[in-house]
């Protein structure tokens, strides 16, 4: 800076305003000559310097479980967005699940010293987080939540969701119906929750669970689980598939194995995404309103950064939204 401000003949305080647009007492002769020195000179604004100066770097962290998930990436799009007109920079990391990488990631990321974080939490992660909201660090949970936790969750209402996929398949004279989701010894909520769901829709209709209809796996165990399930004397005539990647999944294993949707097997996913309409004939989903969710995550955490203090703790949980199509054949 001291070298910009000998070029252009003005104050270091001179240049400092002219890097910081406070251009109120300047002419526009003098933001030329400081402009003109920059660029002769290659100069860049050391950001490290400056964020220890101020305290804030306008960095914050997104920390999802997968980026192979079209969820996770039009949720990432909604939140940058909105952090980006606020003058923030956002990085992103995926855990996969994985509580010792989220949190070594998270633990990386303060180390860096960025603003705050959003995140899919994991239940393993229960007392460091705990830790986390007692130094008052700024951290939003999203898509998930943890109970006792006192940090602000915006997700969707995962329980209802699984019930009306679940329900659509009843009202069209289902009674036997499967549901595939990932591994349920993690209790992640989405998953406990939306299998709630479905066992509270069944219970409605009075229709007793057969435990042999639940398929909980990892992505590359979706095609031998399913045809296991459908080589069963009394296989399924629907099938709930509790997210996007499990749907992708599903489509290709019906696909490979020349299944007729819904005359052969019907099908409702949670999580609606751009390939359930291209399939033919198009899948029914509950969509989730990602972009409601992104935003108030991301106004939560900016709120957080801008009192410099916790919110009060609330979950924000949104309704899934029907897209009723045909892939749900009337019994």
């Amino acid at each position: 800076m001291k070298d910009v401000a000998e070029q252009a003949d003005v104050s270091k305080s001179t240049v400092s305003q002219y890097l910081n647009k406070r251009y109120s007492y300047m002419s526009s002769a003098t933001r030329e000559k400081i402009r003109v020195a920059i660029e002769e000179l290659g100069y860049y604004p050391n950001q490290i310097a400056k964020s220890l100066k101020q305290k804030n770097t306008h960095v914050i962290a997104f920390i999802c479980a997968t980026l192979s998930s079209r969820f996770s990436l039009e949720l990432l799009a909604t939140i940058e967005s909105v952090f980006q007109d606020a003058g923030y920079s956002v990085i992103i990391a995926a855990t996969e699940d994985d509580p010792s990488k989220e949190r070594s990631l998270i633990n990386s990321f303060i180390a860096r010293q960025v603003d705050g974080i959003i995140v899919f939490p994991t239940e393993e992660n229960r007392d460091f987080y705990q830790k986390l909201q007692q130094r008052k660090f700024p951290v939003v949970f999203i898509d998930r939540l943890l109970d006792n936790v006192e940090i602000p969750s915006v997700l969707l209402d995962n329980k209802r969701a699984g019930y009306e996929a679940t329900r659509e398949l009843l009202k069209q004279g289902h009674q036997n119906i499967g549901i595939v989701t990932f591994p349920l010894g993690d209790n992640i909520t989405t998953r406990v929750e939306r299998i709630q769901g479905y066992k509270q829709a069944l219970a409605k209709f009075n229709i007793e669970m057969n435990t042999a209809n639940v398929i909980s796996c990892l992505s590359n165990q979706v095609d031998t689980e399913l045809t296991s399930l459908l080589k069963q004397k009394n296989a399924p005539t629907g099938l709930v598939l509790t997210n996007d990647i499990l749907l992708e999944k599903t489509l290709m294993w019906v696909k490979r194995h020349h299944i007729k949707i819904p005359n052969e097997l019907s099908l409702v996913g949670i999580d609606d995404v751009v390939f359930a309409q291209l399939f033919d004939p198009e899948i029914t989903t509950l969509a989730q309103p990602i972009t409601k969710i992104g935003v108030r995550a991301a106004k939560l955490l900016l709120k957080m950064l801008a009192t410099d203090s916790s919110l009060i703790v609330e979950d924000y949980q949104y309704a899934p939204v029907l897209k009723q199509r045909n892939s749900i054949k009337s019994l």
